[in-house]
C-alpha cells in the first residue's frame, strides 16, 4: 500500500499479473511481489529510532544519513551524482559525510 510506483498503471498491472502467477493461493503476498517492493519498508524506515524517541534532530540525522547512503550505493560512491540525487551541493555532501560519520567501503 506504501509503495511509491515510479512507473504508471501499467507498471502496477503487471506487477499484480506477475504475483498472481507466482502464487498458488487466492491471495497475494509479500513474498509474490518483485523484491524492490518487498524491501520498500526497510529502504524509507527511519534507522532504529525507538516509538518513545521524539527528537528531530536524532530523526532528521537517521533520515538523512539513510538517504545518503541509498544515493552513494546507487551512484557507486560517486558524490558528484549523489549530491545531484540528493539535490545538495557536493561541498554539503561532503560536510555531511564527514558529520555523521558515513563510511563508504563496501558500497
Amino acid at each position: 500500500m506504501n509503495y511509491k510506483w515510479y512507473g504508471n498503471v501499467r507498471e502496477l498491472e503487471n506487477t499484480i499479473e506477475r504475483a498472481i502467477v507466482l502464487t498458488d493461493k487466492n491471495i497475494i503476498e509479500l513474498e509474490n511481489l518483485p523484491i524492490e517492493i518487498q524491501n520498500f519498508k526497510e529502504e524509507f524506515q527511519l534507522e532504529s529510532l525507538p516509538d518513545e524517541e521524539y527528537s528531530i534532530k536524532k530523526a532528521s540525522k537517521a533520515l538523512e544519513t539513510n538517504l545518503i547512503k541509498k544515493a552513494l550505493k546507487k551512484t557507486k560512491g560517486n558524490h558528484t551524482h549523489a549530491a545531484r540525487l540528493l539535490e545538495i551541493s557536493h561541498r554539503a555532501l561532503l560536510y555531511k559525510i564527514k558529520e555523521y560519520g558515513i563510511v563508504e567501503n563496501g558500497l
